[in-house]
């Protein structure tokens, strides 16, 4: 069987002969699968399983493992996450639609293929909006995809126009409870197990007026059915309780290490309830009276579900990533008032919150301040995300004199032929770390990647590094 090495640089180049000097035949990026034909001296023959021409490459530039690969899906007005890592594959969201589907029936089609099954050990769903999990439930469908947990925030989706008699918020029920010496409205039913969620489904309650299932609905009886059918194995109501996102728990250097920052409960043990959130527009910032229920906003379904997003912070080697969901203003005060002085926050790259929306803290932006910031939206006008505040703020408070900045939608390309989709990669051996996204014009090019090094220190650095020289050319 033919060794197998992985790409080690930012774009390893591949080439038509055994020498720097020969005619550049493939840029592939690092963690790029490569087989090697022929090992002679300091190069190596390889080919490419789905990633272009073969050629020689230089054994400095390769490596014996993969590192770390984080795909932002373009999945149009969503959030789609795939992690490839030592621990397994985890996916965080799914994106509306089928798009994420077949991104992951066309990346894993030869394991598939010769194993007749892809394992996922982790499918995060930050919170319950049809824009984050409704991908999943074809992948949840398909025979070829089994896994062994799902994770969630526990809240649940009634439908708004159906809602069962004993409620008037469709999120479930609610309570007037005491929380940190002040009165707050609380959320205090949410589910945790696949058991938890076939009791409730089987209540009917989650269909709409005219007896079809919610989309909702739609995502547990996947879940369920994959689970009666040995393709799922659990689910798992994650908040900052667990610390850690299981089986990503190890802090070594050459591991996925997954620390759950978000959801935060009302209280660290016994059932799990959450404040509710106002509408950004209805924040009381200090109440005359915290004991007076009467000053209480009035809880909003959308901010009190995006604002209990699954939060999660990826470490691996030098390296850090963060995946928010959806968070609104009142979500980050609220957690930035959980933690302090602490900042757990800070990382390199971050998924930004809720596809670019203008409902953002720049307080909680400033704890973040990544070196590159990813984008997932689409052409869905009733939303026009990105909007233009969210992308100026989010690259004000990017460090570095040259911020990244991507987006799937501005990643995106559109022919008469064909739509070429916005993915965005990031990856990592754990001291390097790149991101791409694939040019516009690349048609028989042999380098198809714009890529970048984080932090990035500008296209021409190497040109402009001495200082005096700089000087004298200005």
């Amino acid at each position: 069987m033919p060794r197998v090495v992985y790409g080690d640089q930012p774009e390893t180049i591949l080439y038509a002969g055994k020498s720097r000097n020969a005619r550049k035949k493939n840029h592939v990026l690092l963690g790029t699968y490569l087989i090697v034909w022929e090992d002679d001296g300091d190069w190596l023959r390889v080919s490419t399983r789905s990633a272009g021409p073969g050629g020689w490459v230089h054994k400095d530039d390769v490596r014996d493992n993969p590192g770390l690969k984080i795909f932002y899906v373009d999945v149009g007005q969503g959030d789609g996450g795939i992690i490839e890592s030592p621990e397994g594959l985890m996916l965080v969201d799914g994106g509306p639609g089928s798009q994420y589907y077949r991104f992951m029936k066309s990346r894993y089609k030869r394991i598939i293929e010769e194993e007749g099954s892809v394992k996922i050990k982790a499918m995060v769903i930050s919170h319950p909006d049809q824009d984050h999990y409704e991908g999943f439930i074809s992948v949840l469908n398909d025979p070829a995809f089994e896994v062994e947990t799902i994770y969630h925030n526990g809240i649940l989706r009634y439908p708004s126009n159906n809602l069962p008699s004993h409620l008037g918020f469709d999120l479930g029920e609610l309570k007037t409870r005491t929380v940190a010496g002040q009165k707050e409205i609380v959320l205090v039913e949410t589910i945790d197990t696949i058991e938890d969620a076939r009791a409730m489904m089987a209540t009917g309650h989650f269909d709409t007026k005219k007896g079809n299932p919610t989309t909702y609905r739609k995502f547990w009886d996947a879940a369920i059915q994959a689970h009666d059918a040995g393709r799922v194995g659990f689910a798992k109501r994650l908040t900052i309780r667990d610390k850690s996102l299981p089986g990503f728990a190890s802090k070594s250097k050459d591991k996925l290490y997954v620390e759950v920052l978000g959801p935060i409960p009302t209280k660290m043990s016994g059932s799990v309830e959450y404040v509710t959130f106002p509408d950004s527009e209805d924040i009381v910032v200090r109440r005359k009276d915290p004991a007076d229920a009467s000053e209480i906003p009035s809880p909003s379904s959308s901010h009190t579900r995006n604002g209990h997003s699954i939060v999660l912070k990826l470490y691996y080697g030098d390296h850090t990533f963060l995946f928010g969901g959806d968070l609104n203003i009142p979500a980050q005060l609220h957690l930035l008032k959980h933690f302090g002085d602490d900042n757990p926050f800070a990382c390199d790259v971050s998924k930004a919150c809720h596809h670019g929306s203008s409902d953002f803290h720049v307080g909680f932006l400033k704890k973040i301040k990544p070196s590159a910031n990813v984008i997932s939206s689409g052409d869905n006008k009733s939303f026009d995300h990105p909007v233009a505040d969210a992308v100026g703020a989010l690259c004000r408070h990017t460090s570095g004199d040259f911020p990244l900045f991507f987006s799937t939608e501005l990643a995106r390309a559109v022919s008469s032929e064909n739509i070429h989709y916005g993915l965005i990669n990031a990856r990592s051996n754990g001291e390097v770390l790149a991101m791409a996204q694939m040019k516009e014009q690349h048609k028989n090019k042999p380098d198809i990647w714009d890529s970048f090094t984080v932090p990035w220190k500008g296209r021409f650095h190497e040109v402009l590094k001495d200082e005096e020289e700089t000087e004298r050319l200005a």
